[in-house]
C-alpha cells in the first residue's frame, strides 16, 4: 500500500500522525538520498516548527551502512539530540527488552508534558515501525488488541 504523506503547512513529508502524539516517518536522509528520502535538514525544521522542544525521535535502523548507503546513519545534533537508536534488523522482530524499553521511554516523555511527541522511523517507516507503534499502542492502553493497533496503524499509515 502507497503511505500517506504530511502534505500541510509547505511541507511534503514521508510522514503520518498515528495520533496526536505519535508520528511514523520514513528515515531522514541527507545528501544524494534526498531525492527520493526526507532531507533531514526539511525534518528538522518540521519538528522544530510543529513541535518545538516537545519532540523526541527514535531511530530503529538496524544498520549504518544498509543496501541504499546510508540511511539511519546521521549525528543526533542534526534533529536537536533528541534522537534514541533502537537499531533491530529488517524483516525481524526486536527483542521484547527492546520494545519494552522504546514503551517506557515513550511514556515517560509523553507524561513530562501533554504536548511532548514522539516519532518513530526504519528506514521505509512501515515495518519496524508500525510494530513499535502497534506495541506503545497496547501499552498504553489506546488500543485493547494487537489486531486493533496495527489495524490503526495501517490505516493512518497507508492509503488505497
Amino acid at each position: 500500500k502507497n503511505k500517506r504523506r504530511y502534505k500541510r503547512h509547505g511541507y511534503n513529508l514521508d510522514l503520518t500522525y498515528i495520533t496526536d502524539r505519535i508520528i511514523a516517518m520514513s528515515a531522514p536522509a541527507f545528501g544524494g538520498h534526498t531525492a527520493f528520502r526526507n532531507d533531514i535538514h526539511i525534518v528538522s525544521r518540521f519538528l522544530s516548527q510543529r513541535h518545538y522542544g516537545k519532540f523526541f525521535i527514535f531511530n530503529l535502523c538496524d544498520t549504518y551502512n544498509s543496501s541504499d548507503g546510508v540511511m539511519g546513519n546521521y549525528h543526533p545534533q542534526l534533529l536537536f539530540n533528541q534522537v534514541q537508536r533502537i537499531p533491530f534488523e529488517d524483516h525481524a522482530p526486536p527483542l521484547l527488552s527492546e520494545l519494552v524499553f522504546m514503551c517506557q521511554e515513550s511514556c515517560a516523555w509523553m507524561a513530562r508534558d501533554r504536548q511532548n511527541t514522539i516519532a518513530v522511523h526504519c528506514k521505509g517507516g512501515k515495518g519496524r515501525t508500525g510494530v513499535m507503534i502497534a506495541a506503545l499502542l497496547l501499552w498504553t492502553g489506546h488500543r485493547r488488541c494487537a489486531l486493533d493497533a496495527l489495524e490503526l496503524f495501517t490505516y493512518r499509515r497507508t492509503q488505497d
